[in-house]
């Protein structure tokens, strides 16, 4: 039963990993605002690795190639004429036999390139050539949408405006994501929580940054994601608010960040290199980084409806594992050499680089808020069993003994990590619903009393 979480964390959006059943939303093309980024590629497929059931049912020879479970209308897939049952053998005369690699494979190309590839369909082989589509963008009547770029150590990373359709100068709030290595540019579905607050911000007169990670998205000479440090995305960040401070629409005396998840660690780190007039935190961490794993480790028992003396058992083991990796240095596969569970409790680590790890379990996170003398609104959902509200409570009375009545809290009701509707946290863990408005509603009240 432990192993579901491990499961869970990779595939959740808590973290955001890469789920089994994976949607190649690939891009280039347009920036509005910046020409010298392209979109990237739009393939358009879902696909699925091939698994020995697969092989029985479908009766295939090997376990070479990915199996395409879904088509996305009017992309790449449509034009070249792939269909659902077609395996993907190859592309560009390279073998692909995971999502992973065939993703890896189409994200080094741009909207416009040529591309071929090789397919098993119906037991017969098939080759052909097409060209890549560009990943749309996101339009809206009422909002402008600019799709700009700035240069980080990383190299060049996406930066995407949602606008009021005014020309006066407005208020920015840039927002920065939880730890996953995932995109916050997702025009294909714009029921996403991130975008679905964004976009009621931009309507109350807010100009909205999402800044992307490096390694995703559209970019530039970036090393995958999941190979940078903590400091060098976090480099990302500072340069995106240095960036934005110099649009000609924006009011640079008032820039906001909203940090998700991790990117509420990140925020006040952001804050020591540029002027941030206030910061929303929500979904955060407030403590070290072990104290952190203990509490959470709980309240994920909870939500797997395990019994005490099991969560009580799945804390102590996955403390004791933590250490080994944290304290002791050792890789995921060391520390399994010591104890077995190790190797699914700290997997999901392996998703981000070692540095990345390092530098985050070494940070003093009161320390980081020490220096913010803006005003900061920490918000916890009461469904969210993946942080604490003990975490945003730490946070508010640190900013608060150190800068008086700066930082207030407000837990909302029936709200999960994802900022989803969820009366539980069991809710949150089988069955979350859709965003929830609450959200937008008091970070809105909050920004005009602040």
């Amino acid at each position: 039963m432990r192993s579901l979480i491990s499961k869970h964390l990779k595939s959740s959006k808590s973290t955001n990993m890469p789920s089994r059943l994976l949607i190649a939303l690939l891009l280039t093309g347009i920036t509005i605002k910046s020409q010298e980024l392209a979109r990237r590629p739009l393939l358009g497929i879902q696909m699925e690795q091939i698994t020995d059931d697969v092989k029985r049912v479908m009766e295939l020879s090997s376990l070479n190639g990915v199996l395409i479970k879904g088509i996305i209308p009017n992309s790449t897939a449509v034009t070249a004429g792939l269909k659902v049952g077609d395996i993907i053998l190859k592309i560009n005369e390279k073998e692909v036999n995971t999502p992973a690699e065939a993703i890896n494979e189409v994200s080094r190309h741009k909207g416009g390139d040529g591309f071929n590839y090789e397919i098993l369909r119906d037991k017969k082989v098939f080759k052909n050539k097409s060209v890549f589509k560009a990943m749309p963008v996101e339009q809206y009547s009422d909002i402008d949408m600019y799709y700009t770029a700035t240069k980080t150590v990383n190299g060049l990373q996406r930066i995407v405006v949602s606008k009021p359709k005014t020309k006066a100068k407005a208020p920015a709030i840039v927002f920065i994501g939880g730890i996953g290595c995932y995109s916050l540019d997702s025009p294909m579905d714009t029921t996403k929580s991130e975008t679905q607050l964004l976009n009621s911000l931009t309507r109350a007169g807010y100009i909205c940054i999402r800044a992307e990670k490096p390694g995703v998205g559209d970019n530039m000479n970036c090393k995958p994601c999941n190979e940078v440090s903590f400091k060098e995305e976090l480099d990302g960040y500072i340069q995106t608010v240095k960036s934005i401070k110099r649009y000609e629409y924006v009011d640079s005396n008032q820039i906001y960040i909203i940090g998700h998840s991790m990117g509420g660690v990140m925020a006040p780190l952001v804050a020591e290199q540029c002027k941030i007039k206030g910061i929303i935190a929500y979904g955060t961490i407030g403590s070290n980084f072990m104290e952190y794993l203990a509490k959470t480790r709980r309240s994920i028992g909870i939500a797997y409806n395990w019994n005490p003396e099991e969560t009580d058992d799945y804390i102590k083991d996955y403390c004791e594992c933590a250490s080994y990796y944290f304290v002791e240095k050792m890789t995921t596969a060391e520390a399994a050499r010591k104890k077995e569970v190790c190797k699914d409790y700290l997997s999901v680590f392996d998703y981000r680089s070692r540095p990345y790890n390092n530098e985050l379990y070494e940070l003093n996170i009161p320390g980081a808020w020490k220096s913010f003398a803006g005003k900061a609104l920490l918000m916890w959902g009461e469904s969210d069993y993946i942080s604490s509200k003990e975490d945003h409570e730490i946070i508010t009375k640190t900013v608060n003994f150190y800068h008086p009545g700066n930082a207030e809290f407000i837990p909302l009701k029936a709200t999960d990590h994802g900022m989803k509707s969820a009366a539980t946290f069991q809710q949150a863990q089988s069955a979350p619903g859709i965003y929830n408005p609450e959200i937008a509603s008091q970070i809105i009240k909050w920004l005009k009393r602040s």
